[in-house]
């Protein structure tokens, strides 16, 4: 490990609600390719793990949810990180980063954090990284630089820093204030004082500075982090104590430390800068039309003017007369909102919970840790899967005593084992596992395994699985 390089923590545990039905707790925001139009595109959690592979970094610390492992192992594979660290629960930023500081110390990792969300969207990184060596030079000295954006327009959105002295030699300012999300008004005198500019949610320091903070003004959550952090390994992941953290308190960064510590300094860059938080700054990333409408393979519009239209692959949307609406369609849920009341969107969750919790939890691809699988279509009594295997990985070998299965090779060579009897399969070959048959299925090859799976039976849910013997050590 170089100290004199920056080592990188991407945070990767929210949610995104106020994207829903794109965003779910099963495929929050971070995992979704939401700016790029392309089925294969990049994630939000890709795009950050690109930005910090410069030279100036070392190979990052990547924080995620428990929940989500196998999606950010396989989104995060090429950029290789040097750890992904699991949170049990999502205790929100100030526990997450204390987990990444332990990790760093333990691992002889004593320079600079840069500490990062995985679900923001910058087009010119290069400004921060140019204007680094300052605020690198303050985190060596034990203080905690917060980075924030200079504004361009009153958002009402976005929390506030005022700056108060310039450092002599830096980019940076003493931290005058923190302000909570402004009126427009309030927001409106911000940008027309100047020294006022939007809180990034993006830091730097030392491990043992942020620990040493936050063992002053949160000693519960210190205490509790210092505890848990007895890490183990476990399928190329590596766990704090899930049991120590659940007394663990609840807080971000900038309640538990930044707003009491008088440790903190400010570093204001012109970044063209998003949280992503919700579909109004998502329209405003999109490619539009010469009347307002995003461009979208899947959207044709005739006599309409700014709208936000998304839908999934191969499903088309047209709207005809219609103006400032957002139509977000999914595979199991669709949103029709006038976009001036996208701020209630919260509000409105509420009432599908009371209902339809599993709108807000599931998603149609489930990730597992040998590939994943979609559900196609699902009814009483059978349910149609595309299953995906990785090359070199296997489905635990398993029996089911309510339901039948019948697979078919799409494309790839599959291994299959039906009470002892072995089978290979090739495109366009199938086989069928009745109930109480023990079975498993491989792909030995270089090349993905798709396999079409028709489920028949009265239960058809995860419940349904005896495994024998898993090369992932699940029960």
């Amino acid at each position: 490990m170089n100290n004199s390089l920056i080592t990188p923590v991407i945070l990767a545990g929210g949610i995104g609600s106020r994207l829903w039905p794109l965003s779910r707790q099963a495929m929050p925001k971070q995992f979704l390719p939401l700016l790029d139009a392309e089925p294969t595109g990049q994630s939000l959690l890709q795009n950050t793990l690109t930005r910090v592979t410069g030279r100036v970094f070392n190979r990052a610390i990547l924080v995620c949810n428990e929940q989500h492992r196998f999606i950010a192992a396989e989104q995060a594979a090429s950029a290789n990180p040097r750890v992904l660290l699991l949170e049990p629960t999502g205790k929100n930023t100030a526990p997450a980063i204390a987990l990444a500081a332990h990790y760093a110390l333990q691992n002889g990792i004593t320079g600079p954090l840069l500490v990062m969300p995985a679900d923001h969207h910058i087009n010119n990184f290069n400004l921060l990284t140019e204007q680094l060596h300052g605020a690198t030079i303050l985190a060596e000295q034990g203080k905690l630089v917060t980075f924030s954006i200079t504004p361009t327009e009153p958002h009402t959105g976005y929390g506030y820093i005022k700056q108060g002295s310039a450092i002599t030699g830096t980019d940076c300012f003493e931290v005058a204030e923190f302000k909570e999300k402004p009126s427009l008004t309030t927001a409106t005198s911000y940008l027309l004082d100047g020294s006022y500019s939007w809180n990034s949610g993006m830091f730097l320091f030392t491990a043992a500075a942020y620990l040493q903070e936050l063992a002053r003004f949160a000693p519960k959550i210190a205490n509790c982090v210092a505890s848990a952090a007895n890490f183990s390994q476990d399928l190329g992941f590596t766990r704090p104590s899930a049991k120590t953290l659940e007394a663990c308190p609840s807080d971000s960064i900038d309640y538990a430390i930044l707003e009491r510590s008088d440790n903190v300094v400010v570093m204001p860059v012109a970044l063209n800068w998003s949280d992503v938080g919700g579909f109004s700054s998502l329209a405003k990333l999109l490619k539009k039309d010469p009347h307002g409408n995003n461009v979208n393979a899947n959207y044709v519009a005739q006599n309409s003017k700014n709208n936000l239209i998304i839908s999934e692959t191969d499903h088309t949307i047209a709207t005809l007369g219609v103006s400032n609406l957002a139509v977000i369609h999914t595979h199991d849920a669709t949103l029709i909102a006038n976009q001036n009341e996208l701020d209630a969107l919260p509000l409105l969750l509420k009432k599908v919970a009371l209902t339809q919790t599993d709108k807000l939890t599931h998603h149609q691809v489930v990730y597992r840790p040998w590939g994943n699988y979609r559900t196609l279509v699902e009814s009483s009594g059978f349910k149609v899967k595309k299953i995906t295997v990785n090359s070199g990985a296997k489905l635990s070998t398993q029996r089911h005593q309510y339901r039948a299965e019948h697979w078919v090779v799409v494309s790839g060579v599959a291994d299959v084992c039906i009470d002892k009897q072995a089978l290979t399969l090739s495109a366009d070959q199938s086989c069928y596992i009745a109930a109480k048959q023990i079975h498993s299925l491989a792909n030995n090859k270089n090349t993905p395994l798709i396999v079409i799976e028709v489920q028949t039976g009265t239960i058809l849910d995860e419940s349904d699985i005896e495994r024998f013997d898993d090369k992932y050590g699940r029960n």
